[in-house]
């Protein structure tokens, strides 16, 4: 057994390397996108009250159980709270995730192409994006993937822990393990007769009682002292739980099959398509491919229904681990079904550049995308930096200069400080400077063009696509 991890250690050494050099370059980044709130300003609240209550203010709570809040908030008590402990928090997590997919891979690819099928995995320029920030989905992949790899391992202890703490990081995280129960079901309960299928149905619950014990416990203790779960009247949230009508179902349709071909990923996609037309119905009678087929199927639905169903929860991050089973699914065609190895070896070539070319996709200014998606953000940090020292070189006051989410919270919860100074909100008919940049997708294209028009522009900093902009009326 040690000599099986140790051996595993060193075919992984490489990832773990590159993803430990990843999260030193990005070690000085601010919190950005969600995670300013679902990870800092959650955190703050612990870490400020010592952990007295239980539960958020209204303004920051969202609904989840604010266990990673929690998490990073004991990391600042023992060492320190800064950006770098902040970013290094994740490595862990991020490690596990590299574990999970190498065994999780290893299970359906040879292991002379488990390193190339593994490349793949983590080419994905969501996940990439999201081992850049301080994020609660790297938790999630991580759970989701220690779930998966329990279920088809029948380790049900593991199984217990992965699906509690799924519960515990987020409402997707439930949803996720929705996914999880219906595959344990369908791949290890034996449906022989209706007494012994209950059985083993009742043995099984009992692996997920915690989780859903967890659930229970804290939702009645919020309701008890909140009167509300999930979202309230007042909630900034509230218009993201909204049901779409028919028109808006449609719509999100369209939105999920561009997210599923989005940063890149088009190319997996037709790569995929192109070795399923070849072999046409007879490559669905391999037994791999049904139970990765399986796997997809549930994962995709039991995460695409909040995203169809509500007007505006369409996030890439939110159907993650969608893309990273599809990836497997690619994977397994590439290296498993093509015999050439030459055309294996080309196809792959061809799909990894695709999935990293995808870190390089800027829409027009007007089009809104997933910034926090793929490593197009990386340049704006510094971009961000320069800007706030020419105002400051220039005397021009933060608070009297407007900007957009995410760069209108508190300094303190951006970049760790104890500055509690902020941008102000958009009032193009008041505001006297504006702080804006193309990665800020709340202003209407109105807005946008009344800011060219009825401002001047001051100063620009630009890179790789990116650009910060400072305007004056």
């Amino acid at each position: 057994m040690k000599k099986n991890i140790y051996t595993e250690t060193v075919k992984l050494l490489p990832f773990y390397l590159f993803f430990t050099i990843l999260t030193w370059f990005v070690s000085n980044n601010i919190f950005f996108w969600d995670t300013v709130q679902l990870a800092s300003a959650h955190a703050h609240y612990f870490f400020d009250t010592n952990f007295q209550n239980l539960l958020l203010p209204d303004n920051i709570d969202s609904g989840h159980i604010p266990a990673f809040g929690v998490y990073l908030a004991f990391i600042w008590k023992f060492f320190g709270k800064t950006l770098f402990i902040s970013h290094f928090a994740m490595l862990p997590f991020i490690i596990g995730i590299i574990r999970q997919a190498y065994l999780l891979i290893k299970k359906f690819i040879s292991e002379k192409y488990v390193f190339l099928a593994l490349i793949m995995f983590l080419a994905d320029a969501t996940l990439l994006a999201q081992t850049t920030l301080i994020s609660p989905d790297v938790v999630l992949v991580f759970l989701f993937l220690t779930a998966l790899n329990s279920v088809l391992k029948k380790n049900n202890f593991l199984l217990s822990i992965s699906v509690a703490g799924l519960f515990l990081i987020s409402m997707r995280g439930m949803m996720a393990a929705s996914s999880i129960l219906v595959l344990d079901i369908i791949f290890n309960i034996k449906f022989e007769n209706l007494k012994n299928t209950i059985l083993q149905l009742l043995k099984k619950s009992l692996f997920y009682i915690p989780a859903l014990f967890i659930f229970i416990i804290y939702n009645i203790y919020h309701y008890k002292v909140k009167g509300w779960v999930a979202y309230h009247e007042d909630s900034p949230w509230q218009s993201n739980f909204e049901i779409t009508n028919l028109s808006g179902f449609i719509k999100n349709i369209g939105i999920l099959i561009w997210r599923l071909l989005d940063f890149g990923k088009i190319f997996i996609w037709l790569a995929a398509s192109a070795i399923l037309l070849k072999f046409n119905k007879s490559i669905f009678k391999d037994k791999n491919i049904k139970q990765i087929g399986i796997i997809f199927i549930f994962t995709l639905l039991s995460l695409a229904v909040s995203f169809l169903l509500y007007k505006s929860l369409a996030a890439h991050r939110y159907i993650l681990p969608v893309y990273l089973i599809f990836a497997l699914f690619a994977s397994y065609l590439i290296f498993e079904k093509i015999k050439p190895k030459k055309l294996k070896y080309i196809i792959f070539s061809i799909v990894l550049t695709g999935m990293l070319s995808g870190n390089f996709w800027i829409y027009p200014e007007k089009v809104a995308q997933g910034w926090d998606s793929s490593l197009t953000h990386l340049p704006y940090y510094k971009l961000r930096s320069e800007m706030l020292e020419y105002m400051r070189k220039n005397k021009i006051s933060v608070n009297e200069t407007a900007s957009s989410f995410p760069n209108t919270a508190e300094f303190k919860y951006l970049d760790l400080s104890n500055d509690t100074t902020s941008f102000s909100e958009i009032d193009l008919d008041k505001n006297k400077y504006f702080f804006y940049s193309n990665i800020y997708n709340d202003l209407k294209d109105t807005e946008i063009d009344k800011l060219k028009n009825e401002f001047k522009l001051l100063k620009t900093y630009k890179s790789f696509g990116v650009f910060v902009s400072l305007y004056s009326k």
